[in-house]
């Protein structure tokens, strides 16, 4: 319990008031002397042995509420002194064990950057959630001083890594220290800008299965979402280690089904007040996670260990491929043991498949609902490029500054990563004067951060070509007219304070592969269909899962687009 207690932190509104505290054990020991009395009372009915000590109220109950009364003034009094030494606010109203209302847990999110408006103008603020004291660095400056200790002092919490380790996926998401060190050495390469140039076929080969899904069905209202999931599993699934699932064509697929199971299980798991999957026999399948998570081990470990007993595996262009060529020109701490390489296996399928998924889903609702004409835009843009399937890495991202403005603007105001959770493995003086224990845990809001005003010049948020307030949405953010080249994007990176990829060194390996995905996809339904919501659409907003996502199925109605090529570029020769 004092170790507890030194982890949580609640407000002078309620942590300083006893009287609830008191009420809470006089009602817990009034609770346990009626239980002595009626057990007592069943063993003597049933037994006619043992004695009913008829004034264990009088004899004990008053001395226990007093010395628990004792107790809670002097925890007040302790806790007074700390709020009175604590340099940053805390987040008023909290409750005994539940902490600090937040409603359901999707709208965890929503309810921290409220927070951080009300609370956050120092840069910093704390809030207690389950007993657990949380602190928030709500501004560039004091993200930067947690971010740049990763991934040595600073680190996942425990939780985090303990609940998605629990479903197979303990790689370079995971690895922190030197583990995530080694990691990297070995992951980082295969997911560069030159081997993504090997992926970019397989990512053409499914978006042409796509569009001709989607095409076979464009006269219903069709649920993107499920389409947009078996279009990444099936990227993922020949990128990583050429495995043809084909769940655009088949509509579902075994693997797919394991995945979402899978995802559930982690959101579960990460909420989760202990770590009930650790449980002997039982506790693994008591989410209903368990066989779908032990199906998806099994089968990357069997596709890890083919790849590694293959002798042609040198040949072959996936990221299974490369890691263990990789792998074996490494030695010692050099190199990724079987399980390690499952383990990444199961990560780079994982967040490959959800995070790119949500955030094209997102940029989908974003054009059907807009009134500005970016859809047209987009689709002159995408067609005046001529045949995607004959273009290269290059000309694909320099041909399409437009949509890549919206992914990016997609990423950072409405993506799968909000947020960052972590703790510190040492103790961490974050302001002058003030000293961390270790194990404190922070949380970092990269969206919110990202709509301030005060960052250093070089890591704000442009305003962009419509002078967009940061805290707007605008598509056209990253755009930019230059005399020589014409439009063009302001490339965005974790150097300038863009977050959804990470920030520092702990920046996500895949990024290269998911923007290219994200083009290539996106741009091809856009060529071929003109999208809109069905009619009565319910209201989306963004919620807190396993990643921040659509509340509702996004339902688009697709008509096939009229506009030629001959006519996208007429349309962009006055803006050229």
């Amino acid at each position: 319990w004092e170790q507890r207690r030194r982890q949580s932190s609640v407000s002078r509104a309620s942590t300083n008031d006893p009287t609830q505290y008191c009420l809470l054990i006089a009602s817990c020991l009034a609770f346990y002397d009626c239980s002595l009395h009626i057990y007592y009372s069943s063993m003597e009915a049933f037994h006619n042995t043992l004695p009913l000590p008829s004034s264990f109220s009088s004899a004990y109950l008053g001395p226990f509420v007093l010395g628990g009364v004792l107790l809670l003034l002097l925890s007040s009094l302790r806790r007074r002194k700390r709020d009175k030494e604590r340099p940053w606010p805390a987040v008023p109203g909290a409750l005994p064990i539940i902490g600090n209302p937040i409603g359901p847990v999707e709208n965890l999110v929503a309810q921290l950057e409220e927070w951080c408006r009300l609370y956050g103008k120092s840069g910093l603020f704390e809030f207690s959630l389950f007993g657990v004291r949380y602190i928030v660095a709500c501004n560039d400056e004091m993200a930067l001083r947690i971010e740049s200790q990763r991934p040595y002092k600073v680190a996942r919490t425990r939780m985090v890594n303990a609940a998605v380790k629990s479903i197979g996926a303990d790689g370079v998401f995971t690895a922190e220290g030197h583990v995530w060190k080694k990691d990297r050495r070995l992951v980082g390469p295969s997911l560069n800008r030159r081997n993504v140039r090997d992926y970019l076929a397989s990512v053409k080969i499914v978006s042409g299965r796509l569009v001709d899904k989607l095409d076979s069905i464009c006269d219903d209202t069709v649920n993107i979402g499920n389409h947009i999931l078996a279009s990444t599993v099936d990227i993922i699934s020949l990128v990583a280690f050429d495995k043809d699932v084909d769940c655009v064509s088949n509509g579902r697929s075994e693997m797919g089904e394991d995945l979402k199971r899978a995802f559930l299980g982690a959101q579960n798991r990460i909420l989760s007040p202990f770590p009930f999957w650790k449980i002997p026999i039982i506790g693994q399948y008591l989410d209903g996670a368990g066989w779908a998570i032990k199906r998806l081990e099994n089968e990357f470990s069997r596709l890890a260990r083919e790849g590694e007993n293959s002798p042609d595996i040198s040949e072959a262009k996936t990221f299974l491929a490369k890691i263990i060529s990789y792998n074996k020109g490494g030695s010692g701490d050099n190199t990724m043991s079987h399980k390690r390489l499952t383990g990444n296996l199961m990560t780079m399928f994982a967040a490959g498949s959800e995070t790119t998924h949500v955030t094209m889903c997102s940029a989908l609702h974003t054009i059907a609902i807009d009134t500005t004409g970016l859809q047209e835009e987009l689709a002159v843009e995408a067609l005046a490029m001529g045949d995607l399937e004959a273009a290269g890495l290059d000309e694909i991202t320099d041909s399409l500054p437009r949509l890549r403005s919206l992914i990016y603007e997609t990423l950072r105001n409405r993506g799968p990563t909000p947020f960052l959770g972590v703790e510190n493995t040492e103790p961490l003086e974050l302001v002058p004067g003030t000293v961390l224990p270790p194990h404190t845990n922070f949380f970092v809001p990269w969206r919110y951060i990202s709509t301030l005003d005060n960052a250093d010049p070089s890591r704000l948020t442009p305003l962009g070509p419509n002078n967009t307030p940061r805290a707007a949405f605008d598509a056209r953010r990253w755009l930019a007219e230059t005399p020589d080249k014409g439009l063009v994007v302001n490339r965005p990176s974790h150097k300038t304070g863009f977050r959804p990829f990470g920030e520092g060194v702990r920046v996500c390996p895949g990024r290269e592969l998911a923007q290219i995905e994200m083009l290539v996809v996106l741009s091809s339904i856009l060529r071929k269909f003109e999208i809109a919501l069905e009619p009565n659409h319910a209201p989306m907003k963004l919620v807190t899962r396993f990643t921040e996502s659509p509340n509702v199925d996004i339902r688009l109605i697709l008509r096939p687009r009229k506009l030629s090529l001959k006519e996208a570029l007429r349309e962009l020769e006055p803006t050229e």
